[in-house]
């Protein structure tokens, strides 16, 4: 089993993701990524106040957004608008390489009317949770050139990361009118349910190493225990349970690769009765024991997946 020491999400009191970027004066995250069945930042559902862009260049992966599962083939690109639950998870048994840029939309606010008249219309509007450019399409290949020379060549300059970021821009007006749509009658539910998600979500980060029930997750949403099983399973395609389980075992990998911890005290601080249900439970989601995933070595795993890509 491959193991990166990666995907580890930090979260704001209100949910949302912080984002780790390239520079801390700089909201932007630019990276050269991977994703493979099992690693820890795999169907890991998060959002943030950034725009997110995919644009794969080898392999093919799934992408959902907003409870929508979308496929990735090679030049494909999808943008992610502010706010939206996302994640990807691996549709093969390989190894998949993709261009990624997190940017916060400050970074094009120029001025006061380009802020209200390009953006806020665009990432305040529930019916663009996303944009899937395809590789065939007129915009297709320009979406990831852009991208691909971001990584390479701006990730370390603010200015041509602004200026790749207006050309994007540019290109995501032009097609907002054919992006995906919410029909109109499920509109309200849909975000509505985008919310009590949320403020489940938030209630699992808050509690997860305590003894918590289905009926203390409903009960933070405010809603009865079958919407919110019908909920995470829409939108995370898990059970409320599952996903709660999927949360503590990415606690537990965090503490495997960042201390010198027994299993057993993992366990107790993790949420788990004990050392063995733990290691039942990570198995499941990891395909791997915590002591195996604990000694594997972070240079070989990444040598190793990038040798999966051929």
């Amino acid at each position: 089993m491959i193991i990166a020491k990666r995907g580890i999400i930090m979260k704001r009191s209100d949910g949302s993701e912080i984002v780790n970027y390239n520079n801390e004066s700089f909201p932007s995250y630019i990276h050269d990524g991977y994703v493979y069945p099992g690693c820890t930042w795999e169907r890991v559902p998060h959002y943030h106040e950034d725009i997110e862009m995919i644009s794969v260049y080898s392999g093919s992966m799934g992408y959902s957004v907003g409870g929508v599962n979308i496929t990735l083939n090679k030049g494909d690109t999808i943008f992610v608008n502010s706010e939206k639950i996302h994640y990807s998870y691996s549709t093969l048994d390989r190894v998949v390489s993709y261009y990624i840029a997190v940017m916060h939309p400050s970074i094009i606010c120029s001025s006061y009317a380009v802020e209200e008249k390009a953006i806020k219309p665009i990432i305040t509007d529930k019916s663009i949770p996303f944009i899937h450019f395809k590789a065939d399409d007129f915009d297709g290949p320009a979406v990831q050139n852009i991208l691909k020379d971001m990584c390479k060549n701006a990730i370390e300059d603010e200015f041509l990361i602004t200026k790749g970021f207006f050309e994007l821009w540019d290109i995501i007006m032009h097609r907002c009118t054919d992006a995906f749509k919410v029909h109109v009658s499920h509109m309200v539910d849909g975000d509505l349910h985008h919310a009590k998600l949320k403020q489940m979500m938030i209630y699992i980060d808050e509690h997860y190493n305590e003894p918590i029930t289905l009926q203390d997750i409903s009960k933070a949403g405010g809603v009865s225990p079958s919407l919110c099983n019908q909920i995470f399973n829409k939108f995370t395609e898990k059970s409320p349970v599952e996903y709660l389980l999927h949360y503590r075992s990415r606690k537990v990998a965090d503490l495997l690769q960042a201390t010198k911890m027994t299993m057993s005290e993992i366990a107790q601080i993790t949420g788990f009765s004990g050392a063995s249900y733990m290691a039942e439970v990570f198995k499941k989601f990891y395909k791997t024991s915590p002591r195996d995933f604990r000694k594997a070595s972070p240079s070989d795993s990444i040598k190793a997946d990038r040798n999966l890509i051929y």
